[in-house]
């Protein structure tokens, strides 16, 4: 079977994003988890843990994967519809950000910048309008555990999503 991940859309290309390495590292632990639900047989929650261990060491590194995992399942739990989310294990598909990942990630982004307002519209959004307290507490343990606190400057004249 001919590997056809190319040729359908993706969502935006990770580069353009301007992602840093833990936010990067996020998405990765979390796309393992997204696999690990979909297809438990593969047991991607091992690939997710071992992500977490190379990335934030292993003094930080389960706390980093619980983390995560707790933010997966708070939007898990609010969803409704299917989420739409690229195969960390497939170079081509690991480029690309999918518009569901994506929310995922302003979400905890937008937490960790100490943009509350801005976090919940992307949360809302995530979660398609439903309860979304439960993601905002996790994103804010993601964002404690994982990211730099420090607000971000905003450059005059340039649009955030965050």
């Amino acid at each position: 079977m001919t590997n056809n991940c190319e040729a359908s859309s993706r969502g935006t290309p990770i580069h353009q994003l301007g992602y840093t390495s833990a936010e990067r590292a996020i998405l990765t632990i979390a796309r393992h988890y997204f696999s690990s639900f979909a297809d438990p047989e593969q047991q991607g929650w091992l690939q997710a843990i071992s992500a977490a261990l190379d990335t934030f060491g292993h003094d930080t590194g389960p706390h980093a994967a619980c983390a995560v995992l707790s933010a997966v399942q708070a939007m898990r739990r609010s969803r409704r519809s299917s989420f739409r989310y690229n195969n960390a294990n497939c170079t081509c598909c690991a480029g690309h950000v999918s518009p569901h990942e994506r929310a995922f990630l302003n979400t905890i982004k937008a937490t960790a910048r100490n943009r509350p307002d801005a976090a919940q519209g992307h949360a809302v959004l995530l979660c398609e309008g439903n309860d979304v307290s439960r993601v905002l507490m996790s994103a804010q343990i993601v964002a404690d555990i994982c990211m730099d606190r420090s607000p971000a400057p905003l450059p005059v004249g340039q649009d955030h999503e965050y």
